[in-house]
């Protein structure tokens, strides 16, 4: 396979020119990945170009003026099986072999640009109908933290080592989770044990994330019982390989947060959930 071409700042710089010019109404893109470390000056140069739309009208105007300064989809045989995991919304590539990750709202079907996200990116672009706004580094980070890939965790060695601020990515990470269901401390957990094991990088968020994820899975694991029908105490502590006294005070915090209901005419007392009848 020939080894794809790196392009440095200045060459998209000259991109962004070309697109400013010929884009046909005004549009602000979110750029992230490698493209953002190489602005930042993190990177000298990246092969391609990830970029968050947060409307499917900016989408379709960035993709039909990329179209009329020469990007195309690439040949199917070239995008590898890491670029369709990516979910991406479009991908173009021009004749020089650099190519833009087009997403709309979400990143590889995963984290979401969240209006904080917007609140923290940084001019980048500002041409006649074009703007461009860079990710913060935390944000960066935090995209790269859920992913498995190695380049990646490279680059999440190389943003943490740039200095974050910590505490915006543990809760960028928590609001994630709350708004999609998904454990995303779990994930950016494994990853900084990768990042310490592999780097000697320890991030003070860790034991933060750590504890933040064995709740969510206690609670996960808890409730996913209660909707199997098993509801008291004793079954499912068997059924989870818990004492009873650690299953009677979980399901207690979740009486008191209001999730689970208990009833307590009947013997033994039958936890279920809060919208059950």
């Amino acid at each position: 396979m020939t080894q794809r071409r790196s392009f440095d700042r200045d060459y998209l710089k000259l991109e962004f020119d070309k697109l400013d010019s010929t884009v046909k109404r005004c549009i602000a893109l979110y750029l992230i990945g490698g493209g953002a470390m190489a602005f930042y000056g993190l990177k000298v140069a990246t092969k391609d170009i990830d970029i968050i739309l947060t409307n499917q009208e900016d989408l379709n105007s960035l993709q039909a003026a990329l179209g009329t300064i020469g990007y195309k989809e690439p040949n199917p045989i070239v995008i590898t099986r890491a670029y369709s995991e990516m979910q991406t919304s479009a991908i173009l590539e021009n004749k020089d072999g650099f190519r833009w990750d087009l997403f709309l709202t979400k990143v590889c079907g995963k984290l979401t640009l969240s209006t904080e996200m917007q609140n923290r990116a940084k001019p980048l672009y500002q041409g006649t109908k074009l703007k461009i706004l860079i990710a913060s580094k935390e944000d960066l980070f935090l995209f790269k933290g859920i992913t498995t890939r190695d380049a990646d965790l490279s680059d999440t060695r190389i943003l943490a080592q740039s200095g974050l601020n910590w505490e915006i990515i543990a809760q960028e990470c928590k609001r994630q989770s709350q708004e999609s269901g998904v454990c995303w401390e779990d994930a950016l957990y494994q990853n900084l044990q990768d990042l310490k094991t592999k780097y000697g990088i320890e991030a003070p968020i860790e034991k933060t994330l750590r504890k933040m994820a064995e709740r969510k899975i206690i609670e996960a694991t808890l409730l996913g019982q209660i909707e199997k029908g098993n509801n008291t105490v004793s079954g499912i502590a068997k059924a989870i390989g818990e004492s009873p006294n650690f299953v009677r005070v979980e399901l207690y915090k979740l009486t008191g947060k209001g999730i689970v209901k208990v009833n307590k005419s009947s013997k033994p007392h039958k936890f279920l959930l809060k919208n059950a009848g």
